[in-house]
């Protein structure tokens, strides 16, 4: 353990020293860009064991972990980066020096927005801001209309160390804050579909009308992000979140809190820690040995007639405890549809069954999430 803790100290002396140059820390393309294939594994933690100082952004020493790993994969979808999590995604589009956020899907909701916000601008110094409108449309539980308008304001605000769990101290830290004002305008989707035909039919709002509407009609929310970039890490090393009800009176603000470790993000610097991937339009036993790795190996097995997609699995390495698997079934542009999850026990030929029952013609994709470890099946509903 004397050894263990040896050498993340020197891994952290490291990570402070490559800014030593600079005056202000930065947010870059090349340092901080989302990269495909990316695992980022986060837990989530009280907020209120995170202590602040005049000098000091954050104190970890006794964060107290409050849920398990969450593990984000880094995909790309037809047009976009997407990132998965098990509680839906994010999509990402990178247009000249700024990183869109251009979908968001839950397993109850998504929205797709033709005015994104800005979710990064690279580079980013203490001190730089981004403020626009944003606007999206999409849909819950395939009964309500959904539009989600608002502003933001993103700043570099503030510059500064950050007290680890194990007491060693990163510098440089830059934290980027934004603020969110969400309004979410809802109406029976049956009704738009009668007087629009599809949801791409439905014309844009505009800046006149998002500012106009603000507030004045559905539930309007304010959310404040704050996310901290180290030196060397590619992501957040810590996010925090408070949300509240704009004009909700005495209701409580809700908090929440997730860590990156460093150490976690080491294995980061690398673009080619793959996720293995196959693309096999067989719509019967799309089986192969690539399918397989040192632990897991899986087939795939699609039933046109009962439109069910099966995955027959096996563990075959040493694991402690039963492994978690998720299954994520999503369109070419990365909207989920689909989801379900289980548990693999070593040595046992287990299957999960997911229905596509009721899903437009076109090509899907079937994401299968095992062990930290991601794979994909593309076939076609016909």
């Amino acid at each position: 353990m004397a050894n263990l803790i040896n050498h993340k100290s020197i891994l952290l002396l490291v990570l402070m020293t490559q800014d030593v140059c600079f005056c202000k820390a930065q947010v870059t393309h090349g340092q901080n860009m989302y990269q495909v294939n990316d695992l980022v594994e986060r837990q989530q933690v009280n907020r209120t064991s995170i202590r602040e100082y005049p000098d000091i952004l954050a104190d970890l020493q006794n964060i107290e972990v409050i849920g398990g790993n969450n593990v984000e994969n880094m995909e790309w979808g037809m047009d976009s980066l997407i990132a998965i999590d098990n509680t839906g995604m994010n999509k990402y589009w990178l247009k000249g020096d700024s990183l869109l956020l251009v979908g968001t899907e839950s397993r109850l909701m998504h929205i797709d927005y033709a005015q994104p916000e800005v979710w990064l601008r690279f580079p980013m110094s203490l001190g730089d801001s981004i403020q626009g409108l944003f606007e999206g449309k999409g849909q819950y539980c395939e009964r309500l209309f959904l539009r989600k308008i608002g502003r933001y304001t993103t700043k570099a605000d503030a510059w500064g160390a950050l007290i680890m769990e194990n007491s060693d101290t990163l510098h440089n830290v830059l934290r980027i804050q934004t603020e969110r004002i969400t309004t979410t305008l809802a109406q029976p989707l049956d009704n738009i579909l009668a007087t629009y035909g599809t949801l791409d039919s439905i014309p844009l709002l505009g800046n006149d009308s998002i500012i106009r509407l603000m507030g004045s009609d559905g539930r309007t929310v304010r959310t404040i992000t704050q996310r901290y970039y180290a030196p060397g890490c590619r992501y957040p090393v810590l996010e925090t979140c408070e949300t509240s009800i704009v004009g909700g009176g005495n209701s409580a603000a809700q908090t929440a809190a997730f860590y990156s470790s460093p150490y976690s993000q080491e294995s980061l610097a690398s673009a080619n820690r793959g996720a293995s991937s196959k693309s096999n339009d067989r719509q019967n036993n799309a089986s192969s040995a690539d399918n397989t790795n040192k632990f897991f190996s899986y087939s795939l097995d699609i039933d046109t007639s009962g439109k069910t997609l099966t995955v027959n699995c096996t563990v075959t390495g040493t694991t402690e405890g039963p492994v978690p698997v998720n299954l994520l079934l999503c369109n070419q542009q990365g909207i989920l549809y689909r989801q379900t999850s289980g548990n693999l026990h070593q040595g046992n030929s287990e299957r999960l069954s997911l229905s596509y029952a009721g899903l437009h013609y076109g090509s899907y994709v079937l994401y299968i999430e095992v062990g930290g470890q991601q794979y994909s099946e593309k076939f076609n509903v016909n």
